[in-house]
Parts: structure tokens; sequence; C-alpha cells
């Protein structure tokens, strides 16, 4: 049986969380990394050009117009000679925010042209070592 002074000590002291602070870790089950060995390049490629066909995309535009306001905010508030660290995340965050973004949209860019484009009828063969006529 406990004392007085023990239920007072257990009263106080905050309970701690049983779920984790972060489901990230936990998400990444053995299916789910199995399924990102198995995607080639080619379809991760394909699928992510798609989804800026879809509602998907605008949520993830909205996230990034939502969140980027923050991370700008804490750039410019943190003082770089106490919380150097607090800097680097938040660049980071940026980056990796607007990485996903600029690929997206880099992998919808129009094909650009060729900048060696041949007039109609000439060949576009190079021939470094030269052609005797």
């Amino acid at each position: 049986m406990k004392t007085k002074k023990e239920k007072e000590i257990e009263e106080k002291v905050p309970e701690t969380s049983k779920q984790p602070t972060s489901n990230v870790r936990s998400y990444f089950t053995k299916e789910i990394n199995d399924q990102i060995v198995g995607m080639t390049t080619k379809e991760m490629e394909i699928l992510m050009k798609d989804l800026i066909n879809t509602r998907n995309w605008i949520a993830l535009l909205k996230y990034t117009s939502m969140r980027t306001p923050l991370l700008d905010a804490q750039l410019r508030a943190t003082n770089p000679i106490k919380d150097p660290h607090t800097i680097s995340w938040a660049q980071g965050a940026m980056a990796g925010i607007c990485d996903i973004e600029t690929y997206i949209i880099d992998l919808n860019a129009p094909e650009p042209e060729a900048e060696n484009k041949s007039k109609e009828g000439e060949s576009t063969e190079i021939h470094p070592e030269g052609i005797i006529g």
C-alpha cells in the first residue's frame, strides 16, 4: 500500500505519453520499405509527374505556402550566434519543401528543343573525323 507522501508525488509527476511524439518511424514498416525498394525511378517519375494534375498537388502547394512563411520567420528571428543549429534546420526544411515542388514542376516542363536544330534535309550526325566529299 502506498503512503500518503508517495501518492502526492505520483499526482505531481506528469504522465508520460504512451504515444510517440512522431509517427514517422512506425510508418516505415517492412511492407512500405519493400515497396520503396521495388519501385523503379522511372515509375516514381511517372507517378510524380501525374501528381500535378490532381487535387493532391494543390494540397501540397497549399502546405508549402503555409509552411514557408513560418520557416522564413524562424530564419529571420533566430540569433545566428546563439542558435546556428536552428537556422541550419530551418534552411534544410525550406530546401526540402521547395525541392519536391521544383522536382514535380521540372518533370512537367516541356522538353527543351535541341540547340543544334538542323535545317530540313540536313543530317544531324556528327563526324568528328570529317567527311571527304
